[in-house]
């Protein structure tokens, strides 16, 4: 886990399949510095009630380091959320990271494989030089 922070009490994150846009203004990036994805939450202060920002899911969550991340989420007047997604996106988004998956699980059993291959090398060398020095 990357110890990104839960949900806090008064935020809300938004859970569809939309983007937010990308303007020079207002960019929200898509990871902050704790490697966590924004959260979108309402401002509680006099000054700016209810006003919505993106920031690190780490903010005042006990434990954890957070970055700073902090962008006023209707800067500019700007929409908050850009392009729709079709389902037949999404599915081939998801075929092409299970494929992704599939590519990595292979490569981390094999660097798994060479370092068993890698150990018995070492054991039987020693083994050899036990029986070398006897």
């Amino acid at each position: 886990m990357n110890g990104c922070g839960s949900q806090a009490p008064g935020s809300s994150m938004r859970s569809t399949t939309r983007t937010p846009s990308r303007s020079r203004a207002t960019r929200v990036p898509e990871w902050c510095g704790c490697g966590c994805r924004p959260v979108l939450r309402w401002s509680r202060t006099e000054s700016n009630p209810n006003k919505p920002f993106f920031g690190c899911p780490n903010n005042n969550t006990s434990g954890k380091r957070w970055c700073g991340l902090f962008v006023w989420a209707d800067v500019g007047g700007e929409e908050m959320f850009g392009k729709e997604y079709s389902t037949k996106e999404i599915d081939q988004e998801k075929l092409s990271l299970a494929w992704r998956m599939g590519k990595l699980e292979v490569e981390l059993r094999t660097q798994k494989l060479y370092i068993v291959v890698l150990l018995l090398v070492i054991i039987l060398m020693f083994v050899f030089w036990l029986i070398v020095m006897l």
